[in-house]
């Protein structure tokens, strides 16, 4: 368990990092969904996790980043919960398959 709780605040803190990052008006998307997508497909390392959970790790933490972003954006909106509630489902989702994967059933 302490190798999975480890793995997911890694995996926060680059989600939480590209967030911030593509938040910024001009920001270069492209290198920094890049960076999310390449350092999320990399936390999975030591487990037997093969490329298709490899690449399911790294697609939500790119979701995450991009749902993140356009929810802290609108946050003062009503019209912000699509893309709360998309960040929200994306990380239940990531972490239901993190843990899938670290326990070896992945």
């Amino acid at each position: 368990m302490p190798g999975f709780l480890l793995r997911l605040v890694l995996l926060l803190a680059v989600e939480g990092a590209g967030a911030l990052l593509l938040g910024e008006v001009g920001a270069p998307w492209i290198p920094v969904l890049l960076g999310v997508f390449v350092l999320g497909s990399a936390i999975p390392h030591g487990t037997s996790a093969e490329f298709p959970g490899r690449f399911l790790i790294a697609s939500a933490a790119v979701g995450v980043a991009l749902a993140g972003a356009a929810s802290w954006q609108d946050r003062a909106t009503p019209e912000a919960w699509p893309a709360q509630t998309a960040t929200a489902v994306l990380l239940l989702f990531q972490t239901a398959a993190l843990l899938r994967l670290t326990r070896g059933r992945g």
